[in-house]
C-alpha cells in the first residue's frame, strides 16, 4: 500500500487523483419513488451504484485486495460479515490507535484479504459497505478495494459513498468522467479541472 498509493491505509489517501461518488446519486432517483426511501429500495438503488462503480474499476481486473477495517468501539464485525458469506481474520494485519491521549483504548484494526475481482466474490463486501438499510445500525466495517497493477483503488466511507482513487489523474478519468452526474457536487469544480486532459481519452470502461 505504501509503495503505490503513499499511505499505510486508503482513508489517509490526500492526492489529487481522488473524488467522491454518492451511494444514492440524485441522477438516479426517480421522481416517482417514495421518498425516504424504502429500506429495499435504498438497499437496491445502493447496490446498483456500487455495483456499476466496482466493474468500472476492476472490471478488467483478475484478483484484488481488500482493506477491511473495524473500530474497538464497536460490536465486532464478525458474526455479521459471516451471515453475508465471508468469515473475517479474526486476527488483524495491524492495530492504529489514532488519539492515544483523548482515547485511550480505542483501537482501529486492519486485515487484508485477496479475493477474485468477480461480482460473487466482492458480493458480501458490497452488501457491508452500503449496509445503511439495515434496521439494526451498520456493520462495524470499513470496506476498501485495491488494485495494485493498475494503480486504482475504491474506498467506501460511512455507508454514503465512495471515493474512487487512482495513483495519476490519468488512470482516475474514464471513472470520473463517465460517473460525472453521480459526484458530490462539492468535489466537481476541483476535479473536472484534474483530469481535463483526458476526457476524450484513455480506456472505455465498461460496466456490466
Amino acid at each position: 500500500m505504501l509503495d503505490v498509493f503513499g499511505v499505510e491505509r486508503l482513508h489517509d489517501f490526500r492526492g489529487p487523483a481522488w473524488t467522491r461518488i454518492e451511494l444514492i446519486p440524485d441522477a438516479t432517483a426517480p421522481d416517482r419513488l417514495p421518498q425516504p426511501f424504502t429500506p429495499a429500495a435504498r438497499l437496491l438503488r445502493e447496490l446498483d451504484t456500487a455495483r456499476a462503480v466496482v466493474a468500472a474499476m476492476f472490471g478488467r481486473s483478475e484478483r484484488v485486495t481488500l482493506e477491511l477495517g473495524w473500530s474497538s468501539h464497536e460490536k465486532p464485525p464478525f458474526k455479521r460479515l459471516s451471515h453475508l458469506g465471508f468469515d473475517l481474520p479474526r486476527q488483524p494485519a495491524w492495530r492504529l490507535r489514532p488519539d492515544p491521549e483523548d482515547a485511550p483504548d480505542w483501537w482501529w484494526n486492519l486485515a487484508y484479504v485477496e479475493t477474485s475481482a468477480t461480482m460473487d466474490a466482492l458480493a458480501p463486501f458490497l452488501l457491508a459497505a452500503v449496509g445503511g438499510f439495515q434496521k439494526r445500525g451498520l456493520i462495524n466495517l470499513s470496506v476498501g478495494i485495491v488494485d495494485f497493477e493498475t494503480g486504482l483503488a475504491l474506498e467506501f466511507y460511512d455507508a454514503k459513498g465512495m471515493t474512487p482513487i487512482a495513483v495519476t489523474p490519468e488512470r482516475l478519468a474514464p471513472v470520473y468522467w463517465r460517473f460525472r452526474e453521480w459526484v458530490r457536487d462539492a468535489e466537481v469544480e476541483r476535479c473536472d479541472a484534474l483530469p481535463a486532459p483526458w476526457r476524450d481519452a484513455g480506456p472505455r470502461l465498461t460496466v456490466v
